[in-house]
């Protein structure tokens, strides 16, 4: 009985389409990619190599070997004061983490110029709670950081590498 039911699933989920979420698609087959960053801090670069290779996408040791090159080039993270209480100290901070980065083909055509991934939180502050709002604060930067980089494989998923593609802000 459990095994038919196990099929029954299988053959269902199959049908529909669903699969799951893992390297792009949109590369040709046997292609590869090779990851860098400019700042030598970040571990962005890292983070996002080892979710492609465990989903499948081959990455090149060095750039000459790949056929497109991910550059991280800036991560940055802000804390920015929303509200203040009555004594004029914060109670509540926006965190932000972003990241600009671009992808090129091994021709050196630009295929995603500009692209920038942010994530925003809230984070509410009591000074009688500092120990705790900072733990909060780092698990806080930890789930930002993961979906940043969720964001920046979606958007790689979504290149297409037969054209062009700006991000831009001041593209139309």
């Amino acid at each position: 009985m459990l095994r038919t039911l196990t099929i029954i699933l299988a053959v269902t989920i199959s049908a529909c389409g669903w699969h799951l979420r893992g390297a792009p698609k949109n590369f040709p087959p046997g292609s590869t990619l090779y990851i860098t960053t400019e700042d030598p801090r970040s571990d962005i670069a890292e983070s996002i190599s080892r979710l492609l290779q465990t989903s499948g996408l081959p990455l090149a040791e060095e750039p000459a070997q790949a056929d497109f090159l991910l550059t991280i080039h800036r991560e940055i993270e802000q804390k920015r004061t929303v509200s203040v209480d009555a004594k004029g100290r914060a109670s509540e901070y926006e965190l932000t983490t972003s990241a600009e980065y671009s992808v090129r083909d091994n021709t050196g055509r630009q295929l995603l110029t500009e692209a920038r991934a942010d994530v925003y939180r809230t984070l509410e502050w009591n000074e009688g709670e500092v120990v705790s709002k900072g733990e909060e604060e780092r698990i806080l930067r930890e789930e930002m950081r993961r979906e940043l980089i969720s964001r920046i494989i979606d958007r790689l998923r979504r290149i297409d590498v037969r054209t062009p593609v700006t991000d831009s802000p001041s593209a139309p």
